[in-house]
This record gives structure tokens, sequence and C-alpha cells, in this order.
């Protein structure tokens, strides 16, 4: 059991007997934040995911070195561009932090 730094639930955390892994393994991955402490329960931990989808469809400019760097003319994006992003875009981006779950919005590896 795990203790929500949020709004302070109990909830389980980690892999269940059924299907041998932690329920957030189903939601998108996600950086981690300064004001998150530890573990968010699954109500705090979609909130939070669907408000930074929020804030990321606010344009920002991109960084280079943190959010990609260049490769002779092409431009290859970092994972941490890819978590702050929130999903997989299916192109077989090098530094996709989803694993397998290509074109899948919201998959985790």
């Amino acid at each position: 059991m795990k203790h929500c730094s949020r709004c302070a639930q109990d909830f389980a955390c980690g892999p269940d007997n059924t299907r041998g892994k932690c329920w957030c393994e189903d939601l998108p991955a996600i950086a981690p934040s300064a004001d998150i402490g530890d573990c968010l329960c699954p109500t705090c931990l979609k909130a939070e995911i669907e408000s930074r989808k929020s804030a990321g469809s606010e344009r920002r400019a991109l960084v280079e070195g943190e959010d990609y760097t260049r490769e002779g003319p092409a431009i290859v994006f970092t994972a941490r561009y890819h978590l702050r992003r929130g999903y997989c875009c299916g192109n077989g981006c090098r530094h996709c932090p989803y694993g397998d779950k290509r074109g899948q919005r919201g998959g985790r590896a």
C-alpha cells in the first residue's frame, strides 16, 4: 500500500497477481515533477496526466539539448520531450520511452 502524495488517499501499488503489472503501467508515462513527492493514486495520476496534456497544447519553443539534438540535417527528439508530449507518435523514434506501443496514445513502456 502507498499513500498518495497529493490527496493522502491510500492505494495499492505494484504488480497484481492476475496481470503481473501495476495499474499505472496502463497510463502514459510522465516526467517526474518537483511538486509530486512519491506515487499518486489513480485519480490524482489521471488528473496530472490530463493537466499536462492541456498544458502541452500551449506551444512553447523547443530547447536544443533538452528537447532535441541535431544529427546533421536531422532533429532527434529526446525521451524527456516524448514524456512531456505524453504519447507515442508511432514513428519509431530512437528515444521513445513508450516501448513497442507505437501509435497508441497513452501507451506505456
